[in-house]
C-alpha cells in the first residue's frame, strides 16, 4: 500500500509539472532574522492566527517552504487545483489537505500574468484586475498578496479556485506558501531546528 501511494504521488506530481512551464525554488533557511525568506514565514504564520499567543512556529509547522516562482515571457500555469478530493491519501506525506494559499507578487507585471479564477464570477473586478471577460483575475503588483481557500477548514475540496497563472509577456515573480491541514514534514516543510529559531528572532 505504501508504495502504491507513493507511486501515485510520485506520477501525480509529475503531472503537476506538466501544467507548469515557469521556474521555482524552495526556500527553507530562516537563519537571518531580516531575510525575506523569514519575515514571508513570520507574517505568514501571524496573518493564520490574528490574535494568538501561540508560538509562531506551530502555525508554520502547517506551511510548506516558502516557493519563489518566476514566469518568464509566454511561461504559463495552466488551470489546476491546489486542493484536491483525495487530499488524505495523495497528500499525506505533506501535510493532508491544502487549506489555504497564499501568493505575494514580487514585482509590478504590466502586461499578462494575471492570475485568473475561471469559476469565480467578476463581481470585485474594478478594484483587482482587468475587466477582460467575466472571471475573476488578478493583475500582479509588487507587494499585493492573494489569499484563497482551495479548501474549507474541515478539508472539503472548493472547486470553485481553480485557477491559472495567464501567459507571461513581462517578467513575472512571485512567493507562495501553502498551509495544510496538518504538519508538514520535511522535505516539503520546514524542519523543527528551523522552525526552532522562528520564534528565537
Amino acid at each position: 500500500v505504501t508504495a502504491a501511494i507513493a507511486a501515485f504521488t510520485f506520477s501525480r506530481a509529475e503531472g503537476l509539472k506538466s501544467l507548469r512551464t515557469s521556474t521555482s525554488t524552495t526556500l527553507d533557511d530562516l537563519s537571518v532574522a531580516t531575510s525575506g525568506t523569514t519575515k514571508f514565514v513570520q507574517n505568514a504564520a501571524i496573518l493564520f492566527q490574528p490574535n494568538s499567543n501561540r508560538p509562531l512556529q506551530e502555525e508554520a509547522r502547517l506551511f510548506e517552504a516558502p516557493t519563489v516562482i518566476r514566469y518568464e515571457h509566454n511561461q504559463v500555469l495552466a488551470p489546476h487545483f491546489d486542493a484536491n478530493r483525495s487530499a488524505e491519501t495523495e497528500d499525506a506525506n505533506r501535510g493532508g489537505q491544502t487549506l489555504a494559499t497564499l501568493l505575494v507578487y514580487l514585482n509590478n507585471v504590466e502586461k499578462g500574468g494575471l492570475t485568473r479564477f475561471g469559476r469565480l464570477a467578476a463581481s470585485a473586478q474594478a478594484t483587482i484586475g482587468d475587466v477582460s471577460d467575466d472571471k475573476f483575475t488578478v493583475r500582479p503588483k509588487q507587494g499585493d498578496a492573494l489569499l484563497f481557500f482551495p479548501a474549507d477548514a474541515m478539508g472539503q475540496f472548493d472547486e470553485r479556485t481553480e485557477h491559472e497563472g495567464c501567459p507571461a509577456i513581462d517578467e513575472k515573480w512571485i512567493a507562495r506558501i501553502w498551509r495544510h491541514k496538518s504538519r508538514v514534514p520535511p522535505p516539503f516543510g520546514l524542519s523543527d531546528a528551523t522552525l526552532d529559531r522562528l520564534d528565537a528572532l
